[in-house]
């Protein structure tokens, strides 16, 4: 009775060593497949992410674009501004040179209404605003007048000014030059204008030296005017 017990049982293992490679195949087979779709995603994995990068390509470009068309608006404001900056600098010249021309008309009016009022009677050359300032060095001043000319029929006035200082040094009695005063060249002034001219200039008293008067003399080269000698007491402007 127990020979045919052990006869079954061992049959039995017999067929669990026979399934066990089947077995062992199915499990590596699976290991396999896992490691393979690890290492190579399928279409269906791949297929999102191909989605998702073609979308960040195309916002990355739309990006792009958006940036190129502030560029460009930038330069465009940046050109319109710099139109606008030379039209404004245009504006002021041109108000700048208004104003300038206005100043002159007035100067030049006030200059005639002075030569009325002063009651000129003949026509000619006169010195009018003869004014004395300080300046640097202490022994410099500035001289300032205007020479005008008062025409029916003005014409351009030619000649030369000259200016000389009188005064007195060591005791005795002393006429300096225009050229011993300010050290230049030539001890006359270029005169050339049609209405009027301004005149100014620095002299430099030598150590010693008392000023008294200041001789102003005009000489035009037109016959029709007659030469113009005008003294100024030695008044420095406060």
């Amino acid at each position: 009775m127990k020979t045919p017990r052990i006869i079954q049982s061992r049959s039995w293992w017999v067929y669990l060593w026979g399934l066990l490679p089947i077995l062992m195949a199915v499990a590596l087979l699976g290991a396999w497949s896992g490691y393979i779709q690890f290492r190579h995603p399928t279409e269906d994995r791949v297929t999102p992410l191909k989605l998702q990068v073609t979308e960040q390509r195309r916002q990355i470009e739309l990006l792009e674009a958006r940036r190129s068309r502030l560029r460009e608006q930038v330069a465009a404001l940046q050109r319109a501004s710099q139109i606008d900056q030379e039209a404004i600098r245009r504006v002021r010249e041109a108000l700048r040179e208004s104003r300038s021309g206005y100043l002159e008309m007035e100067k030049e009016l006030n200059l005639l209404r002075g030569i009325v009022e002063a009651g000129v009677k003949s026509e000619g050359l006169y010195i009018q605003g003869f004014r004395l300032d300080r300046s640097d060095p202490p022994a410099s001043y500035r001289y300032r007048f205007t020479v005008t000319q008062a025409l029916k029929n003005a014409g351009t006035a030619v000649g030369w000014i000259t200016l000389s200082l009188e005064g007195e040094q060591g005791g005795e009695a002393r006429e300096l030059t225009l050229k011993e005063l300010t050290g230049e060249k030539d001890d006359k002034l270029k005169m050339r204008f049609r209405h009027y001219q301004d005149v100014d200039g620095l002299i430099e008293l030598p150590e010693g030296f008392s000023p008294q008067q200041v001789v102003v003399e005009i000489n035009p080269t037109n016959n029709r005017l007659p030469k113009v000698n005008e003294r100024f007491d030695w008044q420095v402007a406060e």
